[in-house]
Order: C-alpha cells, then structure tokens, then sequence
C-alpha cells in the first residue's frame, strides 16, 4: 500500500479533514497495520543483549492519579483455607502507565472517533465493540521502539523544563535530541533514520521530576480541576500542536506514540485541536501515556543505541476504552 503524506491526503466525502482512514471500512487496527511479520522480524536486529526492561509503573502509581481517574485499589481475599488467597482490582487503567484505545478521544468538529466508530457504538442501548482495545489484545503489539530522551538532552544543555504547565517540546527539540544522540530524524525513505512501523517514545523527565516531589506536593497539581479547554486546571509537559510536528507525525508513519508524561502532548492545547485528535482519531495512532522510561533511557545512554525492541500486550476487554501499557523493552 502506498502511504500518503499528510499534504497528499484526500479524505472520501463525509470523512473528517486531515483524516486517513486508509485500510478500509471495517478496519479496527489503524497504524498497528504497519506491524508486519516482516517489520516485527526486523525490529529483532536492535536487541544486543536480550536484556528486558519493563516500561510500566506499578498499578498504584502515580500517586495521586492525573485528569480526576480514580486511584488503584487491591482487594485480597482468602479462599476459606490459610493457604489459598485471590485478588479483586479495581482501577480506571488510564491512572497508570497506559495506552489510548480508538474509543478514548474523537475529532471535535465532526464527533468521529477512528474509522467513523460514533459516540452510539460506545454508549447507547445499541452499543457494539467497533474499535475497542480487543482489535488491538487480539493480535499484540511489537516493533522496533525509538527513544527520544527530551530529558536527558534538557538536563545536558541547562534547560529549565516547566513540567507542570503546558511546556511544550517542539519538533526542532526533538531534531536536536535526536542528533545528540546520532539519529538523523527523517524517514528512512528520504535519508534518515526513521524507519516505517517504528513506536516513537519520547521521555520528558516528567517522572523523575514528579518522584522527586513529596505527596502533598504533587498533590497540587495532579488534583487541580480538570475541565476541558484552554483553562484546564490539569497542566503538563508534552509534544507541542504545530504544523511540523503534525507533519513529523504524521509522516514518519509511526505505528504508536508513548511518553513518560500524562497526555503525551502538551496539556492543554491553546490551538484549535488536539493531537490526541489526529493520532487517535483521525490517523488511527496508539497513544501511551506515563510510561517508565528511566531504566530505558539510561540503558540506551549506556549502550549509545536508542533503538530496541518493544512488546505489549494490551488488555482483553471487548469494548474497551483503554488498556493498560503491559509493555517491555529487550534491548
């Protein structure tokens, strides 16, 4: 299949603008299409060591937990015998490490989330599972994983990162990171070293910074009101909303997106959309949210490699919104 670039899309009548449903109606998958057996095969080549790394905080963390999600709760209960027990979780699983299912967030303007999925397959009495996180828990995702350690370059070169207010990480930034860590930040077809299918994570150093705050402390901020909009009392760091990161996004043909920070792009937006709008809804692109990037980026410092391989297995629920991010490195 031939993959257009963002200036070349041309949406089928009624589909939204700057939309690219482009693996057919019935398509629940969106750019984990670009997974093949024989990309997945490749990505193999990053692993050196075979050492793993799991990329997900533990279910209670961070705490408290960001946008009003209710906090993780275990429930151990013995089995009527001293030595039999099970446990009862109850959790909202975006409050942790976590993906953005198809069914998280829709284009504003026109109310489609992915694929033309409508508000009434998510909640109506004629509910159905069109684009629920199963599509997704049925197959798996894997490929070649790419950091891009924003933090590690802010810390080197004296930048003061505002983690807690809309901060945003432009696309220049990451062009600079990129090269200070020997990656020319183009798709491979054009020269660089992006290859289709890869999953970009970018770390922000947003969890270091929040670990590093007492409880109260962080409780100030990630209990402020959350209210849709520009006055959004939730504020955070994240990839910027501008015509060249959509681009860069949208271009490189990025199977997933992921970040150690709580809405992957700078919260809230002060423009007139969102990139979980494109991403989500619009290119059918996965999103990962507070994801633990520590033990990977300093593995990559250390090894001078910032690719690898990565592997999650997103929870089985037919229907679902979201999922936990289950995800791991081998490097």
């Amino acid at each position: 299949m031939e993959l257009p670039l963002r200036k070349d899309l041309r949406p089928k009548p009624g589909e939204p603008e700057d939309s690219a449903w482009i693996w057919g109606s019935d398509d629940e998958l969106g750019r984990l299409n670009l997974q093949t057996p024989e990309r997945v095969k490749k990505a193999l080549e990053a692993v050196s060591s075979g050492e793993t790394i799991a990329l997900s905080l533990p279910f209670d963390q961070p705490v408290p937990p960001c946008y009003e999600r209710g906090a993780f709760k275990n429930y151990i209960t013995p089995k009527g015998v001293s030595h039999t027990y099970d446990d009862t979780y109850e959790m909202n699983p975006q409050s942790t490490s976590q993906w953005d299912g198809f069914r998280h967030f829709a284009h504003v303007p026109s109310g489609y989330f992915y694929n033309g999925t409508l508000p009434s397959d998510i909640s109506s009495p004629s509910t159905s599972t069109k684009c629920g996180i199963q599509a997704w828990a049925t197959r798996g995702i894997a490929g070649r994983g790419l950091l891009l350690d924003y933090g590690r370059y802010a810390e080197a070169n004296n930048i003061k990162p505002e983690f807690y207010d809309n901060y945003k990480i432009s696309y220049t930034d990451l062009v600079n990171v990129a090269r200070t860590q020997g990656i020319d930040l183009k798709p491979e077809g054009q020269g660089g070293d992006v290859r289709v299918g890869d999953i970009l994570l970018i770390r922000s150093g947003f969890l270091k910074n929040a670990n590093s705050l007492t409880d109260e402390q962080r409780a100030a901020h990630h209990l402020q009101p959350h209210r849709f909009g520009p006055h959004d009392g939730q504020r955070y760091i994240g990839v910027e909303q501008s015509e060249e990161m959509l681009d860069f996004l949208h271009d490189s043909y990025f199977s997933a997106v992921a970040g150690d920070h709580p809405a992957f792009e700078a919260w809230p937006s002060d423009k007139e959309y969102y990139l979980h709008e494109k991403l989500l809804a619009l290119w059918g692109c996965p999103i990962g949210e507070l994801w633990d990037l520590e033990k990977l980026a300093d593995k990559c410092a250390e090894r001078k490699q910032w690719t690898f391989f990565l592997a999650s297995t997103p929870n089985h629920v037919k229907g679902g919104i979201s999922s936990t991010a289950n995800a791991m490195a081998i490097v």
